[in-house]
């Protein structure tokens, strides 16, 4: 299969996973919502967030193990097989040595810092701290199995096994859904029973993961004499280095956040972000089935020597992700008041708009999300993870001037957007001066004409909404409307020939397969 042709059809699998994750979410967090309640809710988001840098730092790494393993499968494309499966392997066994041993020292700090911050800072009704320490306790379990996995799981994506990744994403929604509708009918502590469950489904997913890892990739199998080799260890860790540095100012912002809101607000704002940032989790977690689809190809382009073909795939991705998020997201922000009443029954206050603008934070996201793909696959990003990370962390400050000067509680979703659109001129500035990534391409294909899109489907949207009765079939109509109007302007405006040409091919062939 064509490299284009894989990452449509690896996009397509992963996509629609996404959408039945979020389809499950919806039932599950209303569920989950009720049988915990307001406050119980927004303390588990709460707790959660203090292992939120273990989680981010976790996804950093697994950022640099795919980037090489990928970069090894292109190198192997002008070798021997022989060759090719070794240095895989010996990539791999530099990564399992690190994630052994990084997990122990991760939880080793974070127990106690976590502890301690439960018990001194954070605003947590007195009955509730013994739960909320266990909970937290609990959760560290689960971020030492993720860290513990990255060197197997990273093996699937540099490989683009998307299908199977997104089979596993599909057990895991089914198994939380069951979880949120049983956790209705339990009695005693359902805070902890809940946090209880998240612990044995994710581990039982992961476990099963590294054992087909090791029976599908012969690459991947612990070998000693492999394990301390420094220079493919010294590589690792100066490229995840400084994309954890990166990372830590993400994690500084995800913990800061929840925790400026409940020592200004208290846990009943916490709920209503919670929600919201839910619900953006889902809408990321849609959009990343491309990012994923992409990443490899990209970083496997740049190992054989392509860059030509690595940047064309990198503006890809930014139309693609724009484009599948701007599906989706206006539809839900034109609609986002009878949404959450439909979904919530009761939501919290200020849900509502903290949701339309973290969905309007991502759709300027995808816009560059090539750019970011392509600098990580070039490799030098020492300069560029520093300075992205500040401007990341900037959303904090912000946000304290909003809730302190202002009094603003939907400050939360400004400055979080305000940060995100610096971040991206940040993108577009980096891939230029290290890539010679062009800016007039960029915005000839992208910007320009997904801008466009978004205006003309945002006020044909809206007037379709305020033109129709409130109730389901007027947020069904709203969506076809806007799908119909995106779908057309895509197809006819935004993508070129050989795009157009690729997604005939795949749909040929999938009507085939079905009839």
């Amino acid at each position: 299969m064509k490299a284009s042709s894989r990452i449509i059809v690896n996009t397509g699998v992963s996509y629609g996973r996404s959408l039945f994750a979020i389809f499950a979410a919806l039932f599950s967090t209303r569920w989950i919502l009720e049988a915990l309640g307001q406050v119980d809710f927004g303390l588990f988001g709460l707790v959660g967030s203090l292992i939120a840098l273990i989680s981010i730092l976790n996804n950093g790494l697994s950022v640099g193990v795919t980037r090489f393993y990928a970069f090894a499968i292109g190198e192997g494309e002008n070798e021997s097989k022989e060759e090719a499966n070794e240095r895989l392997s010996r990539w791999f066994n530099a990564a399992f040595s690190i994630h052994a041993f990084i997990p122990i020292i991760f939880v080793l700090i974070g127990w106690p810092i976590g502890e301690f911050a439960i018990k001194n800072w954070l605003v947590i009704p007195e009955e509730r701290l013994v739960a909320c320490l266990i909970v937290f306790r609990i959760s560290l379990i689960t971020a030492f199995l993720t860290i513990f996995s990255v060197p197997f799981i990273s093996m699937y994506l540099a490989h683009q096994r998307i299908a199977e990744i997104s089979i596993f994403g599909v057990l895991r929604s089914c198994l939380i859904l069951l979880l949120s509708w049983f956790l209705l009918t339990v009695s005693g502590d359902k805070l902890i029973f809940y946090a209880c469950s998240m612990v044995g489904i994710a581990g039982g997913i992961t476990l099963i993961q590294i054992v087909r890892a090791m029976y599908c990739f012969p690459a991947c199998r612990p070998r000693l004499d492999g394990m301390f080799d420094k220079e493919y260890i010294k590589k690792l860790f100066t490229y995840s280095g400084w994309k954890m540095l990166g990372m830590t100012f993400l994690t500084l912002r995800l913990q800061g956040t929840p925790m400026l809101i409940n020592l200004q607000y208290g846990p009943i704002l916490n709920a209503a972000y919670n929600l919201a940032f839910s619900l953006s989790t889902k809408a990321t977690n849609l959009s990343d089935s491309l990012t994923s689809a992409f990443r490899p190809a990209v970083i496997s382009a740049e190992g054989k020597g392509d860059r030509k073909a690595m940047l064309d795939m990198a503006l890809k991705a930014c139309k693609f992700g724009s484009i599948l998020v701007i599906l989706f997201a206006v539809p839900l922000i034109i609609e986002m008041d009878y949404v959450l009443k439909l979904w919530l029954k009761t939501p919290p206050e200020y849900v509502s708009p903290i949701c339309q603008w973290l969905l309007a934070m991502l759709i300027v996201d995808r816009m560059t999300i090539g750019h970011m793909l392509a600098v990580n696959a070039r490799g030098k990003i020492a300069s560029y993870e520093v300075v992205q990370g500040l401007i990341l962390f900037s959303a904090l400050p912000m946000m304290w001037i909003f809730f302190k000067l202002l009094s603003a509680p939907l400050g939360v979703g400004v400055a979080l957007f305000i940060s995100m659109a610096l971040y991206c001129l940040g993108r577009v500035y980096f891939a230029k001066r290290l890539l010679n990534f062009s800016i007039r391409s960029w915005l000839r294909q992208v910007a320009i004409p997904v801008v466009s899109l978004i205006i003309i489907v945002s006020l044909l949207g809206s007037i379709t909404s305020m033109s129709s009765y409130h109730g389901l079939w007027h947020v069904i109509l709203t969506t076809i409307v806007c799908t119909l109007v995106i779908l057309n302007f895509s197809w006819f405006i935004i993508f070129d020939v050989d795009e157009k040409s690729h997604l005939k091919e795949i749909t040929r062939k999938l009507v085939k397969r079905i009839t």
